[in-house]
């Protein structure tokens, strides 16, 4: 790591007071999400997330003293739930729901915000995500065997130009004239999950398919994450996996999971290598502070035949409870890969690595305030074209004046000294989304 990025990750690190007051760039030819390999830059000609996170890893499940309360019921869900086999599936479980989340950025770029993702298009109205669940949940508080399973998707969304993985309708990304598509669909997550209650100390569950990533603090689904934008670190790491996920609670503080994938946003494709994840949580009962240690590791070496990146990552996420009202977030990750094109046009080593901080404050149940602080360095510039330290700033509110509706004003200050912003060093976007559940 180069001597700035030290002197501004430790900045970074004692500054609560401040939170209070893939490769270069190259034509796109293929299923190349954000996270896995290169980034392509969208032409200029094209037309180019809700609760918070609670302060807990975002997949805790609840013990089994504490089953979770009901879930919020919305439109389709309820139409659902008025038929006899919609109560009766109910009752058993299952689930119908989802969100439109749709957006409009001023922004001092002209054309794009890129190297900035899912929030690219500058100056645009975007419909982000029209985002389907059907789910049959388990509950871990019964001790007994059981199978449940989810299917997630993006029916259409921008979003999704930059979630469909390698190997799963991934040529629906370009038309036939090989430009992109601005509104693909990606079945982004399916699986199927069973409970065994005699496996490990208090059961064990155990997902197989499609499933979104362990990996940071931010996620996907609109409803869930802070922002419409993301973080750096989070657009250049996995979205999701594909292979087995067993998660493993030893205790009522410590919480273990392994899994083996079919590497970062792969499918079933030539561009397939065994893939370990991993996680280890403390999460102590009743405690208001939650820490996870999170990894993938392969064989880093970028698949030259394939043009497809494989890379290793390392990362800690931790939360603190400071009040009712006030929570806090610490996001930190490595990455590396080997033998990677690079966009001085050699062949080598590269590294990305961040941290991010948000502090969240709950005004009033319908009103909530998140500031993110980011520090990022894309060391050889592989994940975003450009090499160098990226700081990043982003305030937003979010306001749920009824509990279907998300309003989520953000505004948003990104520097890069050696200006990946359309030839400059900074950044200013200010974001109107709106999120309707149903």
């Amino acid at each position: 790591m180069n001597a700035s990025f030290r002197r501004a990750i430790a900045g970074l690190l004692a500054v609560p007071a401040f939170a209070i007051a893939q490769a270069p760039v190259v034509p796109y030819s293929g299923s190349m999400p954000a996270t896995s390999a290169p980034i392509p830059v969208a032409p200029p000609s094209v037309s180019m997330p809700v609760s918070l996170p609670p302060a807990a890893a975002p997949d805790a499940e609840p013990k089994a003293e504490e089953p979770a309360e009901p879930p919020q019921r919305y439109l389709l869900d309820g139409l659902f739930a008025r038929t006899a086999v919609g109560k009766n599936l109910q009752d058993k479980g299952y689930r119908i729901y989802g969100w439109t989340a749709f957006s409009q950025n001023l922004s001092s770029a002209s054309n794009n915000n890129f190297p900035r993702t899912l929030d690219d298009r500058a100056n645009q109205f975007v419909m982000n995500q029209n985002y389907l669940v059907l789910e049959k949940s388990i509950d871990t508080s019964k001790k007994e065997f059981q199978l449940g399973g989810t299917l997630n998707m993006i029916l259409p969304g921008s979003d999704a130009r930059y979630t469909v993985v390698r190997g799963l309708y991934d040529r629906q990304l370009t038309d036939n004239a090989g430009l992109p598509r601005p509104y693909p669909i990606d079945p982004f997550q399916f699986y199927a999950e069973a409970f065994m209650p005699n496996v490990g100390p208090q059961g064990t569950s155990v997902k197989v398919g499609r499933f979104a990533t362990h990996i940071g603090y931010e996620l996907v689904q609109a409803v869930d994450t802070p922002f419409v934008s993301r973080s750096y670190m989070f657009q250049t790491n996995p979205f999701t996996h594909t292979g087995v996920w067993a998660t493993t609670p030893l205790n009522d503080t410590w919480t273990i999971s392994n899994g083996v994938s079919t590497g970062a946003d792969t499918f079933i494709d030539p561009a397939n290598r065994a893939t370990y994840l991993g996680q280890l949580k403390w999460a102590p009962k009743d405690g208001k502070t939650t820490i996870a240690f999170n990894t993938m590791v392969t064989d880093p070496t970028y698949d030259t035949r394939e043009a497809f990146a494989f890379y290793n990552y390392y990362g800690f996420v931790g939360t603190h409870q400071f009040t009712d009202k006030l929570s806090y977030v610490l996001d930190i990750g490595y990455s590396h890969i080997r033998n990677a094109p690079l966009p001085n046009g050699s062949t080598g080593f590269a590294n990305w690595y961040g941290a991010a901080q948000y502090l969240i404050y709950a005004h009033t149940d319908k009103l909530t305030s998140t500031i993110r602080a980011e520090l990022y360095d894309d060391a050889q510039g592989f994940r975003t074209g450009t090499s160098g330290l990226y700081t990043a700033a982003t305030y937003g509110l979010q306001y749920k004046p009824m509990p279907w509706l998300y309003l989520r004003p953000s505004v948003r200050y990104d520097h890069n000294t050696n200006a990946p912003f359309e030839g400059n060093a900074n950044l200013w976007a200010a974001t109107m989304e709106c999120i309707v559940r149903w």
